[in-house]
């Protein structure tokens, strides 16, 4: 027998943030949250004596934790749009794509920035001595150190770093082609943290990362910014749905299967998978992902990204079915590995850990 969808009052979902650990939560907020276009408007359904009575749709109480969840990494009102559209919500597909295409803009223009600030410093023009600039931005970047560093995930020299840094700074951000050889691709899947998918197995499993790291050159033809914001103004809204399902296993099912062979592994970055972990604690990958599943269809590798998101798809339901361990009494457990070894029990004691601290759940964590 079907169940009847509780109606939601206001009072509801101030209830679910509260439960949800937002005690500051306010009716005030709701009220600029719903005026700024990230919660749906209530329906008044009657009146209860003279007081009217206004009801949200069914699920906008857990609408408002997650969007009270990814406020905690950004009040940017288009990234949280976008990644609420990504994770399922209802939203106008028009404001999405307005949305979705200001942020990439704006990423191309502070990248633009950086580009004419260093060319200043320098005393080079941004265009004709752009090769120079990028040389010269790289370097600072590949050299920082503290908090807004790039990640090093593999030592690699001063020097071959930076070259690294220029070479993708030039195919992801500007959409060129360098020239690169094997061995300076090679470098920039070893920055990326890649580099170990070529060598290392998973459970048996083939490695990864196959054929000459030089192609990665041609993921300027639709992973660079450019590229992204022509894929979001011109794709056609068939085309917008249906690269929603492929972001959406990209942003919340693939980061889930990378910490899982994780704490499966005891590797921080088993066959270079280390990377995505932590893709679905950051907004902006959801607007990114999203434009690289357009540009992917535009370029005619649908294909492949289909392969992907289809292996993706029995994870959730993996991950389900260990979670009733944690109901297991201590004895039981204890009892069921007592036949097993020492590697085996440590493996079940990262994966309960993992499962208890939400690790392997999609969507922001708190440690991150």
């Amino acid at each position: 027998m079907a169940v009847e969808p509780r109606l939601l009052q206001r009072a509801d979902l101030l209830r679910a943030a509260t439960s949800a650990g937002f005690s500051t939560m306010t009716a005030r907020k709701l009220e600029s949250f719903i005026s700024n276009g990230l919660m749906p408007h209530p329906t008044r359904a009657g009146n209860d004596g003279r007081r009217p009575v206004w009801i949200y749709p069914t699920d906008s109480d857990r609408q408002l934790v997650q969007l009270l969840r990814w406020r905690e990494r950004t009040r940017d009102v288009n990234l949280l749009r976008v990644v609420l559209w990504v994770e399922g919500f209802p939203f106008d597909l028009d404001a999405v794509r307005t949305s979705a295409t200001i942020v990439v803009d704006d990423l191309s223009h502070e990248l633009e920035q950086l580009l004419h600030a260093e060319a200043s410093r320098q005393g080079l023009d941004p265009v004709d001595d752009q090769d120079t600039v990028v040389g010269a931005l790289a370097a600072n970047m590949a050299a920082m150190r503290g908090k807004n560093a790039l990640p090093r995930p593999i030592r690699v020299p001063a020097g071959d770093r930076a070259t690294a840094v220029a070479h993708m700074f030039q195919i992801f951000a500007l959409g060129t082609r360098p020239e690169v050889t094997e061995d300076e691709a090679g470098t920039i899947e070893k920055v990326l943290g890649v580099s170990p998918g070529r060598r290392q197995r998973v459970e048996g499993a083939e490695p990864w990362l196959t054929g000459p790291a030089s192609l990665l050159v041609g993921a300027a033809d639709f992973v660079s910014l450019p590229r992204m914001s022509e894929a979001l103004a011109e794709a056609t809204d068939p085309e917008w749905e249906e690269a929603r399902s492929v972001a959406t296993a990209l942003f919340l099912q693939l980061p889930v299967v990378a910490r899982a062979i994780a704490t499966h592994t005891g590797k921080e970055n088993p066959a270079g998978l280390g990377v995505l972990a932590g893709f679905d604690s950051e907004p902006l990958f959801a607007v990114l992902l999203l434009a690289f599943a357009l540009g992917a269809r535009r370029a005619d590798w649908s294909g492949n990204v289909e392969e992907l998101t289809d292996s993706l798809a029995p994870w959730p339901d993996l991950i389900g079915e260990m979670k009733p361990v944690l109901d297991m009494p201590q004895h039981e457990l204890d009892h069921n590995l007592a036949g097993h070894g020492p590697e085996t029990r440590a493996r079940t004691e990262r994966i309960i850990q993992a499962l208890m601290d939400g690790g392997l759940d999609p969507g922001p964590r708190p440690d991150c």
